[in-house]
């Protein structure tokens, strides 16, 4: 190596190992304590100031320790919540312990510092093991910064405690270090787009620095933000003890796949008939066919209420899980499972990462990146994947949550992987109306009817199923409602009705196996303004979408969508008596690029009617930052044409 180039690596080391900066509780700056706007973010409610961690291996107790010092920096109103701190720890396991806290103010220029006792502190009682420390921070206002430390054990040799470099606000210095255990062997998976600023993972060491990392912020139509989060986590692969053989984990999909074949909370429940046949019925005929499917799909779904939970092991209890006819994901679709191998289909159950859980990483073979199973049934080579927690779903329709890339196939061969949209799912609607103007040229009266398909429509009778349910209890179920997942493209049905409704009619509503149709007649005065001679209206009564949702310019995470969407609308217009059409919204046709979808409005006067066809057809479900751009001009798009305007003229 010549002398320049090892010049150049000494600088580039002693500049890395520089951006390590040396933190002293209670050492504030009166910089910061002047700050009144985050440079690097200036809508920022709160910054932390410093967020550092330092673990080590406890050996006497084999258990791993970590030091935390947080910094925080109030800048806003709405920041003021930041100063409620909880810390929750388990009784005897993991004490909160050397707590230190205060808060800092800027009086007449000089810092005031508030000292928080150890009494200050509450403990909370959450159940027979859980308790919570919590702490109102005392003399808290904007511009105060306030500061804590504290000691826990968080975690065994088996299970590193992980950090999260990134928050929900902005981090000016973030720093993790943690020893690791000198009997084990570790993997180390980072996660995330933001750039370290000091990095050490050598020998049994990983220290790593970063600095200026902004906020994380949902943007809409992202699966789940975590998928983006800079962060760090650990996995075990060996463990030695001087004296005893090295002890090794799982270290391949195939050790994985046979441990859950051979598990009494997996494998082995599938093929028990014990209890089975207490609950299996003998009137049925059923066998290895799709009808016989279909059927055993249907009668486990509508027995069945899902409780938002979401697992993919269980426990051997068939028949009280049946009398009780109640239960998470993994024990409806481990019951499916039973029911389809005892007719004689070819069934495996698949394990996977839930859209709200993240994305699957299969370079990494850890078996608690999974949160989530569904089954798949093989019939002459075709395979079906189900999944029975949702009664407004047809088998051939997986919920939103469980399309999220590929999932794990347990099954004799050794595993294999599948690509969860083997189904096909889609979002389908198709919007008619054929509609006119009132006797007193102020309202428009007709017919709309709108034919809802796949996901599209289990949203919608999800919806019709609520509002009933709602009307008979007067409230909705709180447990539910706060387990519910958070999804950009919730819909109800009356995102489509507009004006006043009579004559609503639903058809479909119980049966998911067909489309969903709804019918109403409407009378609205919608957007129609006349001047002079000349009547302007809108002719778009039921807009695809009032704003666009894509409003930064540029986006850092890709769009996501859970299936592709194919969206119609025909309107079919009226002229009015004593008038012709002066003018017509112009047809327009717009393709994104890579084959991501189209939008097409063609208009036109025909037999006495302005008939209008909109068709919105995304092929693509996810969308990377580069192609962003066209994406979000084909919303801006769609927002303007929905508001042109027809012009009528008295003849």
């Amino acid at each position: 190596m010549s002398r320049f180039i090892f010049s150049l690596l000494l600088i580039a080391s002693f500049y890395s190992y520089g951006q390590i900066e040396t933190v002293k509780f209670g050492d504030i700056s009166l910089d910061d304590l002047a700050m009144e706007a985050y440079p690097l973010d200036s809508g920022a409610e709160a910054v932390y100031l410093i967020d550092k961690g330092e673990a080590y291996f406890y050996e006497s107790g084999f258990n791993i320790v970590r030091d935390v010092h947080i910094r925080l920096k109030i800048l806003k109103e709405s920041g003021l919540s930041r100063s409620d701190i909880k810390l929750g720890f388990y009784k005897g396991a993991t004490e909160i312990q050397k707590l230190k806290a205060a808060t800092y103010n800027l009086v007449d220029g000089k810092m005031v510092t508030r000292t928080v006792s150890k009494k200050e502190w509450v403990t909370e009682k959450f159940d027979n093991d859980r308790r919570t420390k919590k702490l109102s921070f005392p003399e808290v206002r904007v511009g105060s910064i306030i500061e804590y430390s504290y000691r826990q054990v968080v975690g065994t040799v088996r299970n590193l405690p992980s950090w999260n470099f990134q928050n929900s606000i902005p981090t000016r210095y973030s720093e993790y270090r943690i020893d690791m255990p000198k009997y084990g062997t570790y993997k180390t998976k980072l996660k995330g787009y933001h750039p370290s600023a000091y990095y050490n993972n050598k020998g049994k060491l990983f220290h790593m620095v970063m600095k200026d990392v902004p906020a994380l912020k949902r943007e809409p139509y992202v699966s789940t933000m975590e998928n983006y989060r800079s962060r760090v986590e650990f996995e075990i692969e060996t463990w030695t003890v001087p004296g005893n053989p090295t002890q090794k984990f799982l270290t391949n999909w195939k050790e994985i796949n046979k441990a859950l074949l051979d598990s009494d909370q997996f494998g082995k429940v599938i093929r028990s008939t014990g209890q089975l046949r207490r609950i299996y019925p003998t009137d049925k005929s059923w066998g290895n066919n799709k009808e016989s499917l279909i059927e055993i799909y249907n009668y486990v779904r509508d027995h069945f209420e899902y409780n938002n939970r979401s697992n993919f092991l269980v426990a051997e209890r068939s028949k009280k899980l049946w009398e009780e006819g109640k239960g998470d994901n993994a024990d409806i679709n481990i019951t499916l499972a039973q029911f389809l191998e005892k007719a004689g289909i070819e069934v495996y159950p698949v394990i996977l990462s839930s859209r709200g859980n993240g994305y699957l990483n299969k370079s990494t073979p850890v078996l608690r990146q999974f949160n989530y199973m569904i089954v798949c049934a093989i019939i002459d080579t075709k395979r079906y994947l189900l999944d029975a927690t949702d009664k407004f779903r047809p088998y051939d329709v997986l919920p939103a949550r469980a399309i999220n890339g590929e999932g794990l196939m347990v099954d004799k061969f050794g595993g294999r992987w599948v690509d969860l949209r083997e189904n096909g799912e889609m979002s389908s609607k198709t919007i008619s109306g054929e509609f006119g103007f009132d006797e007193d040229m102020e309202a428009l009266e007709g017919k709309m009817q709108i034919d809802f398909r796949g996901i599209a429509a289990s949203r919608i009778r999800e919806d019709i199923y609520e509002e009933i349910e709602k009307s008979k209890n007067d409230v909705e179920d709180e447990e539910e409602v706060e387990d519910k997942e958070d999804d950009d493209e919730s819909e109800t049905l009356d995102d489509y009705k507009t004006g006043e409704i009579e004559n609503l009619e639903v058809e479909n509503g119980q049966n998911p196996a067909e489309k969903l149709k709804v019918t109403y007649d409407f009378t609205t005065e919608g957007d129609i303004n006349t001047i002079g001679d000349k009547i302007f209206m809108s002719p778009v009564l039921i807009k695809h979408i009032d704003e666009n949702p894509f409003k930064l310019e540029e986006r850092v995470f890709p769009v996501e969508f859970p299936a592709p969407i194919a969206d119609t609308y025909v309107f079919k217009i009226k002229i009015p008596e004593g008038y012709v059409v002066e003018e017509l919204p112009k047809s327009q046709n717009m393709v994104l690029p890579n084959k991501g979808g189209k939008y097409m409005f063609i208009v036109g006067e025909q037999d006495g009617h302005v008939q209008i066809m909109i068709r919105l057809n995304l092929s693509k479900t996810t969308y990377t930052p580069e192609e962003y751009p066209a994406l979000k001009e084909l919303f801006n798009q769609i927002v303007a044409k929905q508001q042109e305007q027809i012009v009528f003229k008295e003849k």
